[in-house]
């Protein structure tokens, strides 16, 4: 078995890489690369350990898929037919949803800097909506008053993984500030909404596990002398995503038991100092459910030995922007002979006119890796894809689901035309 912590849809038959059962070579033979390709079972697993864990605790749980992670609607009709709800962060996202089966009342809109029409398109499908300035309401009450409405909460505190993504304090775009929390719920109280939900979502990426404990302390007090001032009750609870997976061999994985455990004994003491009832407790995880159901296979198209030795691929910053963009850590296998010394480092890069078109700076691998072979990126599936571009005119890759040794085509590969499509060019008479 490859040991890549717990990813057992990963493994070493032969020193050649397999992939949910599927050799690695053979999907990038039949689908050509770079290549992003999906764990149909391990995105099962995810959901249900994650699920399960809470539910042992607090029955009245619930898990809204982030969409932003990963918008391939494959992906998000398998986490649809699991049961998860929808966190969507615009009104294409509501679309989707929609579109993949998830019923309105189990979809979240959580735009931010809402246009008037995202505001009406979301209250026309009845979405649940999450505002995060009081602002969105008095312009939302000129459209219409909903009956449910939810309001982000800005602590000035967050926290964050590695990449340094937070989204909470003073700097931050997002979410109410904490003196304004109880004017937007009585505003909404007197305006007609009848039913309330509150949320915070403060950072991203997060392997410590005082952190989540810490949110719901957090968010709770500041819940819950709302409600017994305002005497109104919260339909939801959300602690919003923030769940971290391992991306450096360094790291270990976070013990989501130990997490629902924590969240929820430290959730049932608030609920009864404020007398707040059981309310739905909801997590919207997205990199959790898809970060390593997902590997990116690239084809070796050159290497150079320079002042450094580079290995150039085929796929690039147009690809997988995390490492250009964040300096992010994907952990990079050698897919012809996972058996291979790790023997020198390298420089592996892509191939856009950019020097931030590095994958990886002096990363051991192996000397053996020639013109051809394959190299794949582990913890793509979210953040990856989605994230991607068509700069230096390169089109974007496919995209394969995997399954117990079955591959099917999910999203086609781009083409030339796919990058002309609804240009035009103009003649101007004199």
């Amino acid at each position: 078995m490859l040991n890549w912590k717990s990813v057992a849809e990963l493994e070493n038959r032969g020193g050649i890489l397999y992939f949910d059962g599927c050799d690695v070579r053979d999907l990038a033979e039949q689908f050509g690369t770079p290549l992003y390709v999906y764990s149909q079972s391990r995105i099962q697993n995810n959901y249900r350990r994650l699920c399960a864990a809470y539910q042992k605790y607090y029955p009245n749980f619930q898990i809204y898929y982030a969409i932003k992670a990963n918008n391939n609607p494959a992906i998000i009709q398998i986490l649809a037919e699991e049961g998860s709800g929808a966190d969507a962060s615009c009104i294409p996202e509501v679309m989707m949803a929609q579109r993949c089966g998830v019923p309105a009342e189990k979809i979240l809109y959580s735009g931010v800097y809402n246009a008037n029409k995202d505001l009406q398109y979301a209250a026309e499908c009845q979405v649940k909506l999450n505002l995060e300035d009081i602002s969105q309401l008095h312009r939302l009450a000129k459209i219409s008053v909903p009956e449910f409405l939810s309001f982000r909460i800005n602590p000035g505190v967050g926290g964050s993984g590695i990449e340094g993504l937070i989204f909470a304090g003073p700097d931050a775009k997002f979410g109410i500030i904490e003196r304004d929390v109880e004017k937007a719920y009585l505003q909404a109280k007197e305006l007609g909404v009848r039913r309330f939900g509150i949320h915070m979502m403060t950072g991203s990426n997060i392997l410590s596990l005082p952190y989540f404990e810490e949110i719901v302390e957090r968010l709770l007090d500041i819940a819950g002398p709302i409600s017994q001032r305002l005497g109104i009750s919260f339909d939801f609870i959300d602690i919003g995503g923030s769940l971290g997976v391992p991306y450096r061999p360094e790291e270990e994985e976070i013990d989501i038991e130990s997490v629902a455990a924590h969240v929820v004994r430290k959730l049932r003491e608030k609920l009864d100092q404020y007398q707040m009832g059981e309310p739905q407790l909801i997590h919207e995880p997205g990199r959790y459910l898809v970060c390593d159901a997902g590997i990116l296979i690239s084809r070796v198209t050159s290497i150079k030995n320079g002042y450094k030795k580079f290995i150039g691929l085929d796929a690039g910053m147009h690809t997988l922007l995390r490492p250009a963009l964040y300096g992010a850590y994907h952990h990079i296998l050698y897919a012809n002979d996972l058996n291979a010394t790790q023997d020198e480092q390298v420089h592996v890069v892509g191939q856009v006119c950019e020097n931030s078109d590095i994958f990886a700076k002096d990363r051991p691998l192996s000397s053996k890796i020639a013109v051809d072979d394959l190299l794949v990126f582990l913890n793509t599936g979210a953040y990856g894809y989605c994230m991607s571009s068509q700069y230096n005119s390169q089109p974007k890759s496919a995209e394969v689901l995997v399954s117990r040794g079955r591959a099917a085509l999910i999203r086609e590969r781009e083409t030339l035309e796919d990058l002309l499509k609804g240009t035009r060019k103009p003649r101007f008479t004199p």
